[in-house]
């Protein structure tokens, strides 16, 4: 790693890895119980972020749903990312018979009929649901993978991410300089993930709507499918009702044409963001609400 730690980076890495040790003694479901409870304590304690998600729910759904419904939605949201926490903390030691214990696929045709027109595919995901266990487990039974990430502001909790990743099959880029390397392996034959769910700023991004409001959206994936000619098959993970297992589901493939105008990739890249919205929809309480997706258009609806 290049980067040199802090001292303030060692001491939480000694923090999360004393706290990791738990999870190796304590039984799945007991684990994944403290993580809930964890997430509830955080959704007390964290009025700043507690604030952003009642405020996307509120402007998302609109009055589809009542402020008890928003409240009780905000309080599950923090339940599900605790859980997903502490499973994070578990995937330095699962290994890859674990994970096909634990997570189930659904849609495999949809793969498998993109994969007859390329060597590779692209997978359009999101910040939704155990996205590591998917990667995972994609890159351990199914096919190797590129995936473009931000790095960890922790140096020494980024080499965990790489270890573990690597030892999967995932290759891990970043966002700053690392799409020339993904296109590569594009190429070479490893699928490629991209998330394409966060607001980034109106240089980077096109005017798209995401749940009836405009919002700043990266279009990256319909870009790059039409240019080199890749499938684009959706990929989320749906925890089931046992918390302990997952539904890996792939979703038909997005038919985005090959129109390279303006106009041809900001219908494509309206076409994701409705792909991303209705998965989201069925599963309000996996996607990760906790950023400000929407402030490049509605910026005084953050104004706390």
């Amino acid at each position: 790693m290049s980067e040199e730690a802090s001292q303030f980076d060692r001491a939480l890495y000694r923090v999360v890895m004393s706290y990791r040790f738990l999870s190796r003694i304590l039984p799945r479901r007991v684990w994944l119980r403290a993580g809930k409870c964890l997430g509830l304590l955080s959704y007390l304690a964290d009025s700043r972020h507690r604030k952003i998600i009642s405020t996307n729910l509120r402007l998302a759904f609109g009055t589809e749903k009542e402020e008890k419904d928003i409240r009780s939605l905000t309080r599950r949201i923090y339940m599900q990312f605790g859980m997903i926490g502490h499973e994070w903390m578990q995937l330095k030691d699962i290994s890859p018979g674990e994970l096909s214990e634990l997570v189930h696929v659904e849609g495999r045709e949809h793969l498998v009929s993109a994969k007859k027109k390329s060597k590779s595919v692209i997978l359009l995901s999101a910040h939704f649901g155990n996205w590591e266990y998917a990667h995972l487990f994609y890159a351990s039974t199914i096919n190797k993978l590129t995936f473009i990430v931000r790095k960890i502001d922790n140096p020494l909790l980024e080499k965990e991410r790489i270890a573990y990743n690597q030892r999967a099959g995932v290759n891990i880029v970043y966002k700053e300089n690392g799409l020339r390397e993904a296109i590569r392996n594009l190429k070479r034959g490893r699928d490629l993930v991209i998330f394409a769910d966060q607001n980034v700023n109106m240089r980077e991004g096109i005017p798209c709507y995401f749940f009836g409001k405009k919002a700043s959206t990266i279009s990256l994936v319909p870009a790059l499918a039409k240019k080199f000619q890749v499938p684009v098959v959706p990929m989320f993970m749906v925890r089931s009702q046992d918390m302990l297992h997952h539904r890996i589901l792939f979703l038909p493939e997005l038919d985005f044409g090959p129109d390279m105008s303006e106009e041809g990739i900001q219908k494509s890249t309206q076409r994701m963001n409705d792909a991303i919205e209705k998965v989201v929809r069925s599963y309000p309480d996996h996607w990760l609400w906790f950023h400000r997706k929407w402030k490049c258009y509605y910026p005084e609806i953050y104004q706390f």
